[in-house]
């Protein structure tokens, strides 16, 4: 929902009540003498798979109905990662600029999951340790823990925002703070004011939060301790007496929210994803309130029919049981999984015609991703990827971000044709702008500052030919409906310029780049930009054949928008 550009941060707040409340029961048993690893692992197993394997098995079995091979075979790979709670590093390493849009990873989610069962592996016995040799110091111990995490989250935020997102050593600060609160480590609020003023405060740091964030928020990093702090502060006034943002809290729907979150959690995005896939088009009002109708009926269903009767040992009652059973549904779901892997997706299940129009796309694509890391490389010792001819002397470069690398494969195709031998240099969302960067891209710079360093340095190479997403770069925005200004550019020699923002940046790097490549006797060529159409064409095009529905008349601009836009 539209106003609601921060919702992410619901991660943050998830992370921080779940260390309250797992640290506050380890924290009482350890201190009453009765804690057990292996029943600590039997609750968490109780409450976390029998509903999560549910989900899984029907998202698959959906899968296999709606999606073309590729992405059913993506999500088959999603599935074993998210059975064996490794989601969040399936979706670091598999989520590059040109893997599957996230509309179509319908297991996406559980990456958070993973987070915190990762977590939770060596929480526990974190906490024994500490009450065995730390004299039950917990406190100390947990705010240097989380001060190195959140640092290291901080740091990493700052080179490889994706990382920081998706993998526990940067996150687990966002569960140690709630362990921080569980084990008392901050005075009791006993003034009636004072719990006011907190919760308020705490409850105004989520909304700003969710009000004012968006996708272009550099995240985690030192933005995350406003919904983490938020999130805390209203735990701890709320611990320590009633107030008035904790009755709103306590009200009765709130409450039954909270009871079924887990499985509001599980399968909101399924639902989510499945709908946005076979729309094609953005959701209208009326279909998100049948999306959120939908998912809170499964969400009561599970809860219901799955979750409580696990929970009360209705089934596998005793600990060896429930081991057993865990056992069992993880290896139900690798098995469903590889089956789809091994038959590649599948493809015989699907209408001949929307497949073999599916597969029309770059069989090559993956290979020229890969050069990526050696492109970022060039400033020390790196090579580019070669394009057309073999063992001969290169005497061209194409060069640019993502934009570039949808061209590779025909470059190189026609590089062969020629017999002429190239190299390729791309970094994604980095358009090749001598000393301009995206603010969220700052690394660009040394990209782009090691290709021409490469580039004087190579008397073959002749020709250089630049191309990017040009049009996105200078508007600000990603798709022709979104409002333009979200992306900002920064010029690092800060190059007065009669044109205003984006524009004026943009036109002092090109020119600079330019300037550069003709001073080093480069002839250079500019690929203009191509139409935008906001959507992934290869997965509309699939759902509208099977759907017998029109992709053009669904997505596709006019010729008058695309001038327009791109003018």
């Amino acid at each position: 929902v539209g106003a609601f550009g921060g919702g992410f941060v619901g991660v943050d707040v998830f992370f921080v009540i779940s260390g309250y409340l797992i640290t506050t029961i380890i924290h009482r048993e350890i201190e009453a003498g009765r804690f057990s690893i292996s029943r600590f692992y039997e609750r968490r197993f109780r409450r976390i798979l029998p509903a999560a394997a549910v989900m899984a098995v029907v998202v698959l079995v959906a899968g296999a109905q709606l999606f073309p091979p590729h992405q059913q075979q993506s999500l088959a790979r999603s599935a074993v990662a998210a059975a064996l709670f490794a989601s969040n590093i399936f979706v670091y390493l598999e989520s590059g600029y040109f893997a599957d849009p996230a509309h179509s990873l319908p297991l996406l989610h559980t990456w958070s999951l993973a987070v915190e069962e990762q977590f939770y592996l060596a929480f526990p016995v974190a906490m024994l340790l500490v009450s065995k040799f730390g004299r039950a110091r917990y406190g100390a111990w947990l705010l240097l823990l989380s001060v190195v995490s959140l640092v290291a989250c901080v740091v990493v935020t700052g080179s490889d925002a994706a990382a920081a997102f998706y993998l526990s050593p940067t996150r687990a600060w966002e569960l140690m703070v709630g362990s921080l609160l569980a084990v008392n480590a901050l005075p009791a609020l006993k003034d009636q004011r004072a719990r006011e003023l907190v919760a308020f405060a705490g409850i105004a740091m989520l909304g700003v939060s969710v009000l004012t964030f968006s996708e272009f928020t550099i995240f985690p990093g030192m933005v995350a301790l406003v919904p983490v702090l938020g999130t805390a502060m209203l735990i701890h006034a709320g611990a320590h007496g009633e107030t008035v943002v904790g009755r709103c809290l306590s009200i009765r729907p709130m409450v039954f929210v909270g009871l079924i979150s887990y499985s509001l959690y599980l399968w909101h995005w399924p639902v989510i994803v499945f709908a946005q896939y076979y729309s094609v088009v953005a959701l209208t009002p009326s279909a998100t309130i049948l999306v959120l109708c939908v998912t809170f009926a499964l969400a009561i269903a599970s809860w219901r029919y799955v979750e409580t009767p696990f929970r009360r040992k209705q089934f596998a009652g005793d600990q060896r049981q429930m081991f057993r059973a865990s056992a069992a549904t993880t290896a139900a779901i690798i098995g469903i999984a590889l089956v789809s892997l091994h038959g590649q997706g599948l493809p015989g299940r699907a209408d001949d015609d929307a497949v073999m129009r599916y597969a029309a796309d770059d069989p090559e694509w993956l290979h020229w991703s890969q050069c990526e890391r050696r492109s970022r490389a060039l400033g020390n010792t790196g090579k580019p990827c070669d394009l057309g001819v073999a063992d001969a002397a290169p005497n061209f470069m194409l060069w640019g971000d993502s934009h570039a690398m949808a061209l590779a494969s025909s470059v190189n195709r026609s590089a062969v044709r020629n017999g002429l031998a190239g190299e390729l240099a791309i970094a994604s969302g980095c358009p090749p702008l001598s000393r301009v960067v995206r603010q969220d891209r700052r690394h660009c710079d040394a990209f782009n500052t090691g290709v021409l360093e490469y580039l004087a340095a190579s008397d073959d190479i002749g020709t250089v030919i630049l191309a990017a997403r040009w049009t996105f770069i200078v508007n600000g925005d990603h798709r022709k409906l979104m409002a333009s200004g979200a992306l900002e550019l920064v010029d690092l020699q800060d190059t007065p310029s009669a044109a205003a923002g984006n524009a004026g940046a943009f036109e002092a790097g090109l020119r600079r780049t330019v300037a550069r490549l003709q001073e080093l006797g480069k002839d250079v060529v500019l690929v203009g930009p191509v139409p935008e159409v906001g959507y992934d064409v290869p997965s509309a095009t699939y759902v509208a054949l099977k759907t017998d529905r029109d992709v053009n008349a669904l997505i596709s601009p006019s010729l008058a928008e695309h001038e327009e836009r791109h003018r």
